[in-house]
């Protein structure tokens, strides 16, 4: 049986191991405004991997937790959110940190750095205006960096609620080996050199690459493209470039794509969301 798997919309993915287990990666799909199915429609759920604890990572956790009782790696704070608003198990919780090598039957998952993109820095760049002389708070620079980065300020009902709720706590990226050798990097990391470092020890066949969404990817191509090509993949699945909030602004892999696939012989596999995929 070949590994296969399924992009959700955001950094959702569901991906069947050659053996039949699942590994879902940062759940979040009932609110999404690009998934294509609802919680209730996971063919399975062994294992859940969460690189962040924002809201658009982890709202399906709990009933995911619910319905199969999988093993969830997160960190801390992460752990202690899903603790309290979700009510998941502790029993079913394990905190992980970078450095922490996960051994499973039919795969291992190596925990590795990631780095959250600013918002602040983002709305300075995309804008040229300084949120740090207005001296908001932080709830506010998100909010300013994500209208900014998207081209809509059409925030669900619940987003601050979510946003009280749901900190980020440390941002973690994963690579798996799964029983065959294949090596997948779930990069959702914003392209820091630290993490372009970090993504040369990936020796990765397939690399799941945080895009980000709306006009963010404009100006930063070639970082993306740098920490595709350090993990030494040969396929690069984008992520997290489909429209977060309603009226977002469509981002343009086009000039991603080329250099991909100029200077590394890249395959630039833009997934359907919820369609199957064989690997």
């Amino acid at each position: 049986m070949k590994m296969r798997m399924r992009w959700l919309g955001t950094a959702c993915f569901e991906i069947v191991l050659p053996d039949g287990q699942t590994i879902v990666i940062d759940p979040y799909v009932d609110d999404s405004v690009s998934s294509p199915v609802t919680s209730d429609e996971f063919e399975g759920c062994n294992h859940i991997f969460i690189t962040h604890g924002h809201y658009d990572h982890v709202l399906d956790v709990g009933k995911l937790a619910n319905r199969f009782d999988p093993k969830i790696f997160c960190n801390e704070v992460t752990a202690a959110s899903l603790i309290k608003h979700q009510g998941v198990s502790p029993s079913l919780i394990n905190r992980v940190k970078p450095g922490d090598v996960i051994r499973e039957d039919g795969f291992t998952a190596e925990v590795v750095h990631g780095v959250h993109v600013d918002f602040g820095k983002e709305y300075q760049r995309l804008t040229g205006r300084d949120l740090a002389d207005e001296g908001p708070d932080l709830r506010t620079v998100i909010k300013k960096g994500l209208t900014a980065m998207l081209g809509t300020d059409q925030m669900p009902d619940q987003f601050e609620e979510w946003m009280d709720k749901y900190s980020q706590g440390e941002h973690l990226n994963f690579v798996f080996e799964v029983a065959d050798g294949k090596r997948i990097y779930m990069a959702g990391s914003y392209p820091a050199p630290e993490v372009i470092e970090v993504a040369k020890g990936a020796n990765a066949h397939i690399t799941l690459l945080q895009v980000l969404p709306g006009k963010t990817l404009a100006g930063i191509e070639e970082p993306v493209a740098q920490l595709a090509i350090a993990s030494g993949c040969k396929i690069a699945i984008p992520q997290h470039h489909d429209p977060l909030l309603p009226g977002a602004v469509k981002a343009d892999l086009s000039e991603l794509k080329r250099i991909l696939e100029e200077k590394a012989d890249i395959d630039f596999m833009e997934l359907v969301p919820g369609k199957w995929y064989d690997f």
